[in-house]
């Protein structure tokens, strides 16, 4: 009845649709391992916002643990070492980050992604900073690398745009250290106009856990359906070895 499932042309089928239903389990197992780590980010941001806030010392020698807390800076703007950070966006339009150090302390300074530039300003965009001293409050993130794919950003001279807010790369280029880490800000006096302000991190969780949901479904349908297939079609076989029935 069931002798048709080694036939080469159906074996092709068994292979075909076990790389399916195996393709199908991996998506959706990824898929929800993404909605579980979008999860634990908002968590963190949520959470993390409402702990104390820091000072510049505790910038120095800092760890993941401190992403998303808020801190509070002063200093003067080092208006000569600011950097544009490449392709991104803001409500869906083209742009760039402005990205300048805040030089708090004599021998030592952090990295303010102060705001937004539409894609029209970045080509050749100067910052022109006041000079009297700045006091703002930011979000502390973490210093962004570069993954298996990418652009990637020259690793000697001095860069006025880079692909990624890369803390270790800009430090190269500035007299002094800076923190491991950058601040993303949202507010200070005197305001920064030159450019929009930044968005804060999202903290809704994202299409993942229905993109899961519909590979799942995918496999079910698979597992289930195809034995259903062999089934029907050892049926049909069956009956027509049988031939017609005579009267």
């Amino acid at each position: 009845m069931y002798s048709f499932v080694r036939e080469p042309k159906w074996i092709a089928g068994h292979i075909l649709t076990l790389l399916l239903l195996t393709a199908f389990m991996g998506a959706g197992i990824w898929q929800f391992g993404r909605h579980q780590a979008r999860s634990e980010r908002n968590d963190a941001v949520l959470d993390r916002s409402k702990d104390e806030v820091l000072t510049e010392d505790d910038l120095f020698g800092a760890n993941s643990d401190i992403e998303f807390r808020l801190v509070q800076l002063k200093g003067f703007w080092s208006t000569e070492d600011a950097v544009l950070i490449r392709n991104r966006s803001q409500k869906e339009a083209a742009g760039c980050h402005l990205a300048i150090p805040l030089v708090g302390d004599v021998s030592r300074a952090t990295l303010v992604t102060v705001g937004w530039l539409p894609q029209s300003s970045c080509d050749g965009y100067k910052f022109e900073a006041p000079p009297e001293p700045v006091s703002l409050t930011g979000r502390v993130r973490l210093s962004q690398e570069r993954g298996a794919i990418g652009s990637r950003d020259a690793s000697t001279g001095v860069l006025t745009s880079l692909a990624r807010t890369d803390v270790g790369r800009i430090d190269q280029q500035v007299p002094y250290p800076l923190a491991s880490v950058y601040v993303e800000l949202i507010t200070s006096e005197p305001e920064v106009v030159d450019a929009f302000p930044l968005e804060p991190p999202p903290t809704d969780v994202g299409p993942h856990l229905g993109y899961a949901v519909q590979w799942f479904l995918f496999f079910a349908v698979g597992i289930v359906g195809y034995p259903l297939v062999l089934r029907r079609h050892a049926h049909k076989g069956e009956a027509e070895n049988l031939g017609p029935v005579e009267g």
